[in-house]
């Protein structure tokens, strides 16, 4: 019982700052299929922090999403985040997507549970 209330809780998006304390593990960074969709303004801020312009962001770091609504940040061959360093932090981290930046407050997969160790501590 005590799972499906906290099931219901990140559905709901209930997870609130105080509650989460990221591991800075890096599970979340290596989901295979993972995507990372980003905006306009994501891939300006992100282009500027890394000192290119958006035309070359946008061609070398970025793909069409598999359902072509949208461009999606490129990957490792392994599936984990191009961005993601060897000490598990996030080379972009100052200037990440909005997805990585309010997970698991506002937004959660069914697996998030078992891909992050710090949630699943939470159950």
């Amino acid at each position: 019982m005590a799972n499906d209330q906290f099931q219901m809780r990140l559905n709901r998006k209930e997870m609130k700052p105080n509650d989460f304390t990221c591991r800075m593990c890096g599970a979340c960074c290596r989901i295979k299929d993972g995507i990372v969709r980003v905006s306009d303004a994501e891939i300006a801020r992100i282009a500027a922090y890394l000192g290119m312009g958006e035309a070359e962001f946008i061609e070398r770091e970025t793909e069409v999403a598999p359902d072509r609504k949208s461009l999606i940040l490129k990957s490792r061959p392994d599936g984990s985040c191009a961005y993601l360093t060897e000490d598990n932090l996030c080379r972009i981290n100052p200037v990440k997507p909005d997805k990585c930046r309010t997970f698991p407050f506002e937004w959660t997969n069914p697996d998030s549970v078992e891909v992050c160790p710090q949630l699943a501590s939470l159950r």
